[in-house]
């Protein structure tokens, strides 16, 4: 079984995520945005996936797990073993200066926490932190991993690689944006299924 990393302490600031506007900052930085298996097709599947958990998970804040899906790999150099880009997504996170968009510092700790440490298959005890791992991991698919639950950090990545159950992908940013707006089950039927 994977090492835990404990709970981080958090405070949510309500603001609304600009997709577009964060999404023309990274862009131009990104060292993986087109890319098959890292690139901005997978951000936003795991931007889709993780409100499909945060929706299941208490104490989830949905902004963060958005920002990690947008910034996670955003700086990932090649699609092989690239174990540092972890670390570059953190860093990306901070030299964004995000707060000048009303993101709390604790929001930021989060996102920064969740990207350092979402390679190398650990698990958290943060409900946002593991549910940020569980939306990446439950897209192990596009490179011929099948998820396990051993590897998954909450109750509502668990159950889905358990069940087998396909979570929402969004095939455009707008309609993460929608989730974002609305974040209810019915958000979802407008969602093209699987994963």
């Amino acid at each position: 079984m994977p090492a835990v990393a404990g709970r981080v302490e958090r405070v949510t600031a309500r603001v609304p995520l600009d997709l577009e506007r964060i999404l023309a900052l990274v862009r131009p930085l990104s060292t993986s945005l087109d890319s098959v298996f890292h690139g901005e097709d997978h951000w936003r599947h795991v931007a889709s996936i993780g409100l499909d958990l945060a929706e299941r998970t208490l104490q989830c804040d949905p902004i963060v797990v958005c920002l990690f899906a947008l910034l996670h790999d955003a700086r990932r150099i090649g699609d092989d073993d690239d174990p540092q880009h972890g670390a570059r997504g953190a860093a990306l996170v901070h030299s964004l200066k995000l707060g000048r968009f009303g993101f709390s510092a604790a929001q930021l700790a989060l996102v920064e926490t969740a990207c350092r440490g979402h390679t190398g298959g650990g698990l958290s005890g943060d409900p946002t932190i593991g549910t940020c791992w569980d939306a990446d991991r439950l897209t192990l698919w596009r490179v011929g991993i099948a998820p396990t639950v051993a590897y998954m950090s909450t109750a509502a990545g668990r159950e889905a690689v358990a069940s087998g159950r396909r979570v929402a992908r969004a095939t455009d940013w707008s309609e993460v944006a929608l989730r974002l707006r609305t974040p209810s089950h019915s958000a979802r039927s407008h969602l093209k299924r699987g994963t």
